[in-house]
């Protein structure tokens, strides 16, 4: 199979893991913040009121995003210089 040490391996598949695990949660926040906007919009629009600042909403959105993106990008490169220091 692998030419991975064993230890090695499992520590790629828990590092792997943690790493899908913070996406799926960045997915499902990035999906109730969509409802939520929507939901807004939708208030908005059903009181008579314009949306006139919906594109700042989404490139606000789109910020705190790749922000969020950013953060767990240091996050996993100071996690893969520690684990990989050790081997």
């Amino acid at each position: 199979d692998s030419k991975l040490p064993s230890a090695v391996r499992n520590t790629l598949l828990e590092l792997f893991g943690q790493i899908e695990r913070e996406f799926e949660n960045l997915y499902i926040e990035n999906l109730e913040l969509r409802r939520e906007v929507d939901t807004l919009n939708e208030r908005l629009a059903g009181e008579g009121q314009t949306v006139d600042g919906a594109e700042l909403s989404k490139g606000q959105l789109k910020t705190k995003a790749s922000h969020s993106t950013s953060q767990l990008s240091q996050k996993l490169k100071t996690t893969y210089k520690a684990s990989t220091s050790k081997v």
